[in-house]
């Protein structure tokens, strides 16, 4: 059970460690009640509550989000969302010509009330390196870390000071020293949410790792992705009938086998890719592909581009 655990931990670390995540600040609102405001289609995004406390709800989320003074929620694939005051408040559309008008500013919108006062920090997120897609579908919609009762209780106060001190000096350099602390936020979130839910989750991904059987399979294929692995060899490595493991791992995982360790190789293919000089053909034949030409074809209908343009546009060392 322990070496179940550390298999555990370590396919957590290596999934933690493909974020690279970029946030930015649209709006630093001080609002007063009642206001409201909802984001259509909106890509990743964060809200943080400096001072009072709001509402949100998210299409794909069931029920409605209570955030209390230093709580933040992360939404890993965006989607259109609503924060306001309280149940029921009129929310006014915030497309990207009003968060434009909006940044940087410091009186209320959504609203003309006099009431009570609640400020926040609103961006998006920019995740730079595509393959961690698959990491972002493993996540639930909304993650919403809670300051009261947080075992980061201390973090996330020291945290929430630090942002009161860079809105209330309103440098240059405010926007971007905020997108950074919200960069360590969001990695906080997803390390909580995986914390929190490894030994609790009934279905779905977390659930599936917590199985006996699919749980050290999937370690197996994070592990070593190069492995030429079958159903049968899986199956095989967990004591089970080639038939009994795959309807097992689809029901958990929501896909076949080796369809999932295909989407791994590729999300390791694009790491490696924009982390070394390692050529096509090393990084195809080290992932298990028979061919240069397989693996250009597998990667392009996974994410749209060829690897050597993937390459181009992703690298760090491009300035992407």
């Amino acid at each position: 059970m322990l070496a179940d655990a550390t298999a555990r931990g370590l396919l957590f670390a290596d999934l933690l460690r493909s974020i690279r995540v970029r946030s930015s600040v649209f709006a630093r609102p001080q609002l007063r009640a009642p206001w409201g405001f909802r984001l259509v289609d909106e890509g990743a995004a964060f809200h943080i509550v400096t001072r009072g406390h709001c509402l949100l709800s998210c299409e794909g989320a069931p029920g409605t989000f209570e955030l209390a003074e230093g709580d933040y929620v992360v939404l890993p694939r965006g989607g259109t969302h609503v924060v306001r005051d309280a149940p029921g408040t009129v929310a006014v559309a915030l497309d990207d010509a009003l968060k434009a008008r909006l940044r940087g500013a410091a009186k209320p919108f959504g609203g003309r009330g006099s009431g009570e006062s609640t400020v926040l920090i609103c961006g998006s997120m920019r995740f730079e390196d595509p393959s961690t897609a698959l990491l972002l579908e493993l996540l639930p919609p909304v993650i919403h870390v809670k300051s009261k009762g947080s075992r980061l209780a201390a973090w996330l106060n020291a945290t929430i000071e630090q942002l009161r001190g860079e809105l209330a000096a309103c440098g240059p350099a405010a926007d971007v020293l905020i997108a950074r602390i919200a960069d360590m936020l969001v990695l906080q979130a997803v390390a909580m949410h995986f914390d929190d839910h490894a030994d609790s989750a009934e279905s779905g991904w977390l659930a599936a790792l917590r199985d006996r059987q699919i749980g050290p399979a999937l370690a197996l294929l994070h592990r070593h992705p190069e492995r030429t692995w079958t159903v049968e060899s899986l199956a095989a490595s967990r004591g089970l009938s080639r038939s009994a493991f795959a309807a097992r791992f689809a029901q958990l995982v929501g896909e076949p086998p080796l369809r999932y360790l295909s989407r791994v190789r590729l999300s390791v293919a694009g790491a490696r890719l924009t982390s070394g000089d390692e050529t096509m053909s090393t990084i195809a034949m080290s992932l298990g592909y028979e061919s240069v030409s397989g693996f250009n074809k597998a990667f392009k209908a996974r994410f749209g581009i060829a690897p050597g343009e993937y390459r181009g546009r992703f690298s760090p060392r491009t300035g992407a």
